[in-house]
């Protein structure tokens, strides 16, 4: 997996970097296609540890699927709603305790996120955001997160309306201390994005 998302990001710097003097700013208040729809592969991070920071090189990869469908009301800011699923292997350990059966992951979240990258660099084939939210999701149980993301947008043609994204995401747990499996966890993401 590591090898894949490593290829699918060369291939797509290259790719934006020929046609990066071709693209030219979007004005996201005067438009009408503020509206991005994603879809792709997603990796759980929480085999054994609570620290989400810790082990990252583990993941499961079971049914990873991820959609996202994000409205961009001004250059900077705009919100998403996303849907996950992935699911664990029986004996997996996970937090405190191993899995006596397969179980599905789903997810939901709501998240701000603030594009950041026109401060750093004129480069009209990227966009760097980092946001934060609030989530539902289950393992075993039921529970809610707080999360912060990380993540780059790199668009493939010249009007940008087709993209690459990767994205991290923490999800930090309420409640952490009263569940078994639900707790602290990343999620990586790798999704074609699409403007609408």
């Amino acid at each position: 997996m590591k090898n894949l998302v490593v290829i699918i990001l060369m291939f797509s710097c290259v790719f934006s970097f020929g046609q990066s003097k071709s693209m030219t700013k979007r004005d996201y208040r005067n438009s009408r296609d503020n509206w991005v729809l994603s879809a792709g592969v997603n990796a759980l991070g929480n085999l054994g540890t609570r620290n989400p920071f810790e082990r990252l090189d583990e993941f499961s990869l079971k049914q990873p699927l991820a959609v996202a469908i994000e409205h961009r009301w001004s250059r900077f800011l705009s919100i998403e709603q996303d849907f996950t699923f992935n699911g664990y292997d029986s004996g997996t350990t996970i937090d405190r305790g191993t899995l006596t059966e397969d179980v599905l992951y789903f997810s939901t979240s709501t998240n701000l996120k603030y594009y950041y990258s026109d401060y750093l660099l004129d480069a009209n084939w990227l966009d760097l955001y980092v946001g934060g939210g609030l989530g539902v999701f289950s393992i075993d149980e039921l529970n809610t997160s707080a999360n912060l993301t990380l993540g780059a947008l790199f668009w493939v043609n010249a009007n940008r309306t087709i993209g690459i994204r990767i994205q991290g995401v923490g999800k930090f747990a309420f409640n952490a201390d009263d569940k078994v499996f639900d707790n602290n966890h990343w999620q990586h993401s790798l999704q074609m994005t699409f403007r609408l």
